[in-house]
């Protein structure tokens, strides 16, 4: 019995020796694997941390860029596209580029100055600078239309008319139907460039007036020396709509043809007079002929004469 009992202990220790090498391999697998994970763990959060922190040095610059950015450029609207928060529209009238402005005004911040010159206090408009959204190679693209000063009269506390400070000759391309951006200045830099390509422009557009009016004279003078020439083409080669003169066929058969008329009437002329020279030679010819035959004929009767005398003798 006790043999049968140290066996069946024996069994048990072996089972439970075989049981704790299975389980100790498995533990020793599931460590190695949580180990593994907890190593890619470490390594992403590692990463990520570094990724975040460089994120965050990436934010800053940003902000710093934009706020240096922004530096100069004053307050800023924007007016989204579908008039929402407000809406751009070109006020009709003899002075092109004025803007009617929904959702600007003195309430959100354009308002007048009152500044002392030293001749007294004196209103001053606000300066708006105009930036409107357009498409160049199908990417919307915010394009600068140029600088306006509100009116003072037409201000409002929602809303503002604008009028250029220059000669706004583009006006009718200027498009407002994408977003609009306001601004109360921009910098130096920029402004010195928009106002060299303003004066740029200006001088152009005086040249191509000047050219333009140049070229309407060169063509009054054009048309002028057409009507001349035609003109003389008809005087020269006749006008079939003009009236009969007899005394100036001319002016209907032109002076080629009248001169060809006239050549005509004197080689006929002078046919008619050389007909008539040699018919009064002829004559001329045919008389001195006769002449000189009645002298033979009165010299051949006195001799006749003579002979008949001498002979009565």
């Amino acid at each position: 019995m006790n043999s049968k009992v140290r066996i069946l202990g024996y069994v048990l220790v072996i089972l439970g020796l075989s049981a704790e090498v299975v389980l100790m391999a498995k533990l020793g697998f599931r460590r190695s694997k949580v180990e593994d994970d907890l190593r890619k763990a470490v390594a992403e959060s590692d990463k990520a941390t570094e990724s975040f922190n460089k994120a965050q040095m990436e934010f800053k610059e940003s902000r710093q860029r934009l706020t240096s950015e922004k530096l100069g450029w004053g307050i800023e609207w924007t007016i989204p596209p579908g008039g929402a928060a407000g809406a751009v529209q070109m006020v009709p009238g003899p002075t092109p580029g004025r803007l009617f402005v929904n959702g600007v005004g003195t309430a959100n911040g354009l308002s007048v100055r009152d500044v002392d010159d030293g001749t007294g206090v004196k209103t001053v408009a606000p300066i708006v600078h105009v930036f409107s959204e357009t498409n160049v190679n199908n990417q919307p693209t915010m394009i600068y239309i140029g600088e306006f000063v509100a009116s003072v009269p037409e201000l409002t506390p929602q809303s503002c008319v604008l009028e250029p400070t220059w000669n706004a000759w583009d006006a009718n391309t200027w498009n407002f139907q994408g977003t609009v951006r306001l601004r109360t200045q921009i910098p130096a830099g920029p402004r010195t460039q928009v106002q060299s390509l303003i004066q740029t422009i200006t001088r152009s557009s005086e040249q191509i007036f000047q050219t333009n009016t140049r070229i309407a004279e060169q063509q009054k003078l054009n048309e002028a020396a057409l009507a001349a020439l035609a003109g003389r083409r008809a005087e020269l080669l006749g006008d079939p709509n003009a009236e009969d003169n007899p005394d100036h066929p001319e002016y209907k058969v032109g002076l080629v043809k009248a001169l060809e008329d006239v050549e005509e009437e004197r080689n006929a002329v002078q046919a008619g007079v050389d007909e008539l020279r040699r018919r009064i030679k002829a004559a001329v010819e045919m008389r001195s002929q006769l002449v000189e035959t009645l002298q033979q004929l009165v010299a051949s009767l006195k001799q006749d004469e003579t002979r008949i005398t001498s002979r009565a003798d």
